[in-house]
């Protein structure tokens, strides 16, 4: 029986291995972005609330600009959601 379930792992081992690859790469790239998107969702979220207290920006303008925010700030938890889906199937 071992004899009949070895060609079929060797074929499957390049497989996983790829799809690990394209794991750790995500994963790498997810991060990353998560820095960046951190750091704008920041300066949104600062000019929203200094434009309001300064009153450069009416209420709705800064309304708008905090969802903006937290949308950005929201993108990488998203993607890492994904990506753990996609590592558990």
């Amino acid at each position: 029986m071992m004899l009949l379930k070895l060609p079929f792992k060797l074929i499957a081992l390049p497989v996983a291995l790829a799809v690990t690859v394209a794991q750790w790469a995500g994963v790498f790239l997810t991060s990353f972005a998560g820095a960046v998107f951190y750091i704008l969702s920041g300066l949104c979220f600062l000019i929203a609330v200094l434009g309001y207290l300064m009153g450069i920006h009416t209420g709705t303008e800064a309304v708008r600009m905090l969802v903006i925010g937290f949308v950005v700030f929201a993108l990488p938890a998203a993607a890492g959601w994904l990506i753990g889906k996609i590592a558990l199937r």
